[in-house]
């Protein structure tokens, strides 16, 4: 089993920034470095911008010597920071329009639902997501990943079946990926009877077609958790796996800064009425 990278101090990462990644302070003391990577976080503030300022190669792509980028001219920590803080500074909006956008949708959905189905009883309920768990891969072209992380969320659902009272809170405390999940798994009729209410609710990312929808649903989703759990979206733009560090195609980074940008600027759905 390979060994986790042993925990640097404060110290320890200014004097490997100035080593290995040729960081100067110049215009940011070391000190106030020290601040800012303990107020915010090495992972936060260095890892997912490292490539911008690693050699590159012919093809535009990172070169790696044993493993580790290159780093050929000197560049002041104040160019990381300021990465970050571009990065950050989005966030509040971000998130207000994802929150206005999941409590109307998920409104929304709710109401089509308990209006389209007579879901009285437990049972029902059951019922009800049996023939959405079998939908789900005869309406769609998911992968079998995809398809196994969807069961897994009509599995959850069902479990917290026993935990409400009604049927009305049993939805409305559905996670936004389990009301995707089942979404999904709704006749093309509903699906585009709902895409419809998103519309006139001015939800619908610009778009004509319910599955076009269900595309920018599933990559708002995926903004959604790297934001409000506080991860980078620089990560989340460029790995496909951060874990394997393989990246994402030029068409794949693309669905996430059009999705990024989109939700970067002020919506109209988010006011009261």
């Amino acid at each position: 089993m390979a060994a986790y990278k042993p925990a640097k101090t404060l110290d320890e990462q200014i004097k490997y920034l100035k080593e290995n990644k040729k960081v100067c302070f110049n215009i940011i003391t070391e000190k106030q470095a020290k601040d800012i990577l303990f107020r915010y976080n090495y992972i936060n503030v260095i890892t997912p911008f490292k490539h911008h300022f690693a050699k590159l190669s012919n093809k535009n792509e990172v070169i790696k010597e044993n493993g580790n980028h290159v780093y050929e001219n000197d560049v002041e920590f104040s160019e990381y920071y300021e990465l970050y803080k571009s990065e950050r500074e989005k966030y509040p909006t971000i998130s207000k329009n994802i929150i206005s956008f999941e409590t109307i949708f998920k409104s929304i959905f709710s109401y089509r639902i308990l209006t389209m189905y007579t879901l009285e009883s437990k049972d029902d309920v059951i019922g009800f997501l049996d023939v959405v768990r079998i939908r789900i891969p005869n309406n769609n072209h998911y992968s079998d990943e995809r398809i196994h992380h969807m069961n897994k969320h009509i599995d959850e659902i069902k479990d917290n079946i026993n935990n409400y009272h009604d049927v009305y809170c049993f939805f409305d405390r559905m996670s936004l990926g389990q009301t995707l999940t089942v979404y999904c798994g709704l006749e093309y009729k509903e699906q585009d009877k709902i895409f419809n209410d998103c519309k006139k609710a001015e939800i619908d990312f610009g778009v004509d077609k319910t599955p076009d929808f269900i595309s920018k649903f599933f990559t708002l989703i995926a903004v959604r958790n790297c934001v409000m759990h506080c991860n980078s979206l620089e990560i989340l733009i460029r790995f496909y796996n951060p874990k394997t560090k393989t990246l994402r195609d030029s068409t794949n980074k693309k669905r996430f800064t059009t999705m990024i940008k989109y939700l970067s600027k002020e919506k109209d759905y988010t006011d009261m009425v």
